[in-house]
């Protein structure tokens, strides 16, 4: 695990390293692209992609992590981002902290802080992060012919 703030005491992300196989990649790949949503390709409203069987083992890892932050998985997702696909500014309402696990691409995360200053998360390969919902963030139109592949997710406070 690796924490950092990028906005001078603000915040606070976290980094972690998981492990992911070709063919849990390649069922996420199917997941996302046999869906009829647009140019941008999303499972979100749709379904849960970390229920599916073979995504298992990658989902014990996630919920693992949140365990620690005495946080439960809620809604998931996968995106499929091509070339000139992006994702406007937005927040998580609702939620506490939002995760991004980087699959395949190269395209960053931009965050902003409370004073709009950017800072832009670069595309770590099988990375998962971890960051305060509140925080806007986008992805701007890809500039190459990419496919970059995400799995997000929402989480709440566990209840003790």
């Amino acid at each position: 695990m690796s924490s950092f703030d990028p906005f001078k005491y603000q915040n606070c992300f976290h980094t972690y390293k998981l492990k992911i196989k070709a063919e849990e990649i390649n069922q996420v790949l199917i997941l996302v692209k046999n869906l009829n949503t647009g140019d941008q390709k999303t499972t979100y409203n749709y379904l849960n992609v970390l229920n599916f069987p073979l995504l298992k083992k990658l989902k014990k890892q996630i919920t693992d992590i949140l365990d620690k932050h005495s946080l439960l998985l809620t809604d998931n997702w996968a995106q499929l981002y091509n070339k000139k696909n992006s994702h406007s500014v937005h927040t998580h309402g609702g939620s506490v902290y939002s995760g991004i696990f980087y699959i395949q691409g190269s395209s960053p995360t931009i965050f902003y802080d409370r004073d709009y200053e950017s800072y832009a998360k670069k595309f770590v390969k099988n990375e998962l992060l971890l960051f305060p919902s509140w925080i806007p963030h986008e992805v701007k139109p890809l500039e190459i012919d990419e496919q970059r592949l995400i799995i997000s997710f929402n989480t709440m406070k566990c209840k003790k």
